[in-house]
C-alpha cells in the first residue's frame, strides 16, 4: 500500500520534471526563432536605407 502510493507520487514527479524539460526546450527554440526574425528586421532595415539614400 505504502509502496505504491511512493511509487505513484514518484512518477507524477518525473513526469512533471519530463513536462518541464520539454517546455524549456521549447521556449528554448522559440526565443531562437524571435531574436532571428528580430535580428533579420533590423539588418534589412539598415541594407534597405543605406540603398534607397543613394536614389
Amino acid at each position: 500500500m505504502k509502496i505504491e502510493i511512493k511509487k505513484k507520487e514518484i512518477q507524477r514527479k518525473y513526469r512533471e520534471k519530463m513536462k518541464k524539460q520539454k517546455q524549456a526546450k521549447e521556449d528554448e527554440k522559440n526565443y531562437f526563432k524571435e531574436v532571428f526574425v528580430v535580428v533579420t528586421i533590423i539588418v534589412l532595415f539598415i541594407y534597405f536605407f543605406y540603398t534607397l539614400q543613394g536614389f
